[in-house]
């Protein structure tokens, strides 16, 4: 490991850093390599850059990255502690493959009063340079530079990881901490947003509940057409048989289907309102027939009341 030190101090003196190391054992492993939070003395955070420009560093297609991370240890409680994360990474950007140099990353300071902080990178002898605003002096453990597992002060053994960790953005910032902006400008977001999920399908998925004081959906093909002249009306009857073939009503999704995918609401919209204007349809003809039969019931009644007074004489 080539480490060029720009002031040659301790971790608790402010030296910027620069350098390179590489992370044996296998490639398809990702090693903990220790950095030292050198800012730590300093009140400061540790800003740590990480690089490997060129796609063909170690082999061919070997992949390129570049990542910033900025930390701040915990040192067994004192608090204040965050790790932030910005990492850009390719493969081959003629087929547009990713693949990932970070699985994980984690503060081992918590039950100590070390500088230690944790970031799992590639192995099978893969290059890393790095540079950073205090001494970081990284350390690889890939079980040949030094043993497996690390040992974190009263903390749990850290070995290599297998699969990316679930918290890591591969491509873009992830950040500790909640978010304020104050800005009356516009924000935009090109691709799909999660909020509870790092895995959205939609532009906006959101795992969990949405309250608001008003919410416009915009649809077309409004069902209007249900008034047009020509417009068959099911029958109640109809209705009728379909729901006891099938649990629910024509043109409505199952409650499985709901379950599994979700509904679109605005099409869920239409067809509650094209049911309702059926409804409506309906309505009108048992009414109509209603006001037939009571007119009808009326003449019977007329009627009655005549042959009743025609048997009394």
């Amino acid at each position: 490991m080539l480490i060029i030190l720009v002031i040659l101090v301790s971790p608790g003196v402010y030296a910027q850093q620069t350098g390179s190391f590489k992370v044996g054992g296998d490639l398809d492993k990702f090693y903990p390599v220790t950095f030292l939070d050198g800012g730590w003395d300093q009140n400061i955070a540790t800003e740590l850059d990480l690089g490997r420009s060129a796609v063909h560093y170690d082999s061919d297609w070997r992949g390129s990255m570049i990542a910033k991370f900025r930390f701040h240890s915990n040192q067994w409680g004192n608090g204040a502690n965050f790790i932030d994360a910005d990492i850009f990474q390719i493969y081959n950007r003629l087929s547009v493959q990713t693949v990932e140099f970070v699985a994980g990353y984690k503060d081992a300071t918590g039950n100590n009063n070390g500088y230690a902080n944790i970031i799992w990178l590639r192995g099978g002898g893969t290059t890393y340079f790095f540079k950073s605003n205090v001494t970081t002096n990284p350390v690889v453990y890939d079980g040949i530079q030094n043993p497996l597992p690390y040992h974190e002060v009263g903390g749990p053994d850290q070995s290599y990881k297998t699969i990316v960790d679930a918290y890591v953005n591969s491509g873009g910032l992830s950040r500790q901490g909640t978010a304020y902006f104050s800005g009356t400008g516009k924000s935009y977001f090109m691709g799909n947003v999660g909020i509870g999920t790092t895995n959205p399908k939609e532009k906006l998925s959101v795992n969990g509940n949405i309250r608001a004081q008003e919410i416009k959906v915009e649809s077309a093909n409004w069902p209007d057409f249900v008034f047009e002249k020509g417009y068959y009306l099911t029958t109640l009857a109809e209705t009728e048989k379909y729901i006891m073939d099938n649990g629910h009503l024509a043109g409505l999704p199952k409650a499985a289907d709901v379950k599994a995918n979700g509904i679109n609401l605005g099409e869920v919209n239409k067809l509650l309102l094209q049911k309702i204007e059926e409804l409506t349809l309906h309505l009108i003809q048992k009414d109509k027939e209603i006001k037939r039969l009571e007119k009808l019931n009326d003449r019977v009644n007329d009627l009655e009341c005549k042959l009743n007074k025609l048997s009394e004489k």
